[in-house]
């Protein structure tokens, strides 16, 4: 009798020391400040930032809030404190304008993966008659391609430099077909669909590029560029208010066959569902990720 009721002491005791435990624990992680990270609804974007929150909340229990704006807006909040970070500025080409106005008020976390913009079309259509954007000047083939460009909304970064395309080649006859990006990749499918040749002011990483078989024309003037760096960049002062986080984005990266695959998907299901898969699957990796940002072996 006397035992019986030393064990369950001892049992109520530990108990109630573990509930202590992890209500200590909840509190620390309630009063953690939020890491407000910005993002642009883009499918790279989007998938790149829920990744990042999903793994930040899980391994280190820091709060996560997302805010969606523009990415001139991104930037204009990077550079006045109201956003702690965001994970898609294409620094090399496409954002250096902002970077290059902001840079003093702003920090660079890193490269997460690699992209590129240029002129595609399927790989059906024979290199021999159409392999670089010089090629488009040939009557025949502006004739096939019916002198359009299928391009996404006027006055983005991206519509802009196909308006510097063709000036610059000289693609007499050409216009661009401008829509969202969906009726874009819609009007796309239904040219291809129609047998029909299809040119494309594209981007990567995308799901369009593991939807069809496409390449890049070649773009000797570059215009379009090389190939474009996707950075983590973070207002002034982050690495110090939060070096676990800042730390974390040195070391996140996706592949991009990963990542053009997770796009896709989400196209059937949801960005959400896919990212929560993705890091059940890969929870490993995502752990020694933390463990080179924290100088562990």
């Amino acid at each position: 009798m006397i035992l019986n009721l030393v064990r369950t002491r001892t049992v109520c005791q530990w108990a109630v020391g573990i509930a202590f435990a992890s209500l200590a624990a909840l509190g620390q992680a309630e009063d953690k400040k939020p890491v407000v990270v910005g993002w642009v609804n883009w499918a790279d974007a989007e998938i790149t930032t829920k990744l990042a929150k999903l793994a930040l909340e899980d391994q280190l229990q820091q709060p996560v809030k997302l805010v969606m704006a523009d990415i001139g807006i991104q930037f204009q909040a990077l550079s006045a404190g109201k956003v702690d970070m965001i994970p898609m500025a294409w620094l090399t080409y496409s954002h250096k304008p902002f970077w290059d106005k902001y840079k003093d008020k702003l920090e660079d976390l890193g490269v997460l993966y690699e992209g590129r913009l240029g002129l595609a079309v399927p790989t059906s259509i024979p290199e021999s008659e159409v392999k670089s954007i010089e090629d488009l000047n040939k009557p025949e083939v502006r004739e096939k391609f019916a002198g359009k460009i299928l391009t996404s909304e006027v006055g983005n970064g991206q519509y802009k430099t196909a308006t510097r395309a063709i000036a610059d080649y000289k693609l007499d006859g050409y216009k661009l077909v401008a829509s969202s990006e969906t009726g874009m990749l819609n009007e796309f499918d239904r040219q291809l669909k129609r047998g029909q040749w299809a040119l494309l002011n594209a981007w990567s990483p995308h799901w369009m590029f593991s939807t069809w078989q496409l390449r890049y024309l070649d773009d000797p003037k570059e215009v379009y560029g090389k190939a474009e760096q996707i950075h983590a960049i973070a207002r002034q002062g982050f690495s110090k208010d939060f070096p676990q986080v800042a730390t974390f984005f040195a070391h996140y990266q996706i592949p991009l066959k990963d990542l053009e695959g997770m796009m896709k998907q989400a196209r059937e299901t949801s960005a959400d569902q896919v990212v929560a898969d993705y890091y059940a699957a890969h929870k490993a990796t995502f752990s020694a990720m933390f463990q080179l940002a924290a100088g562990q072996p």
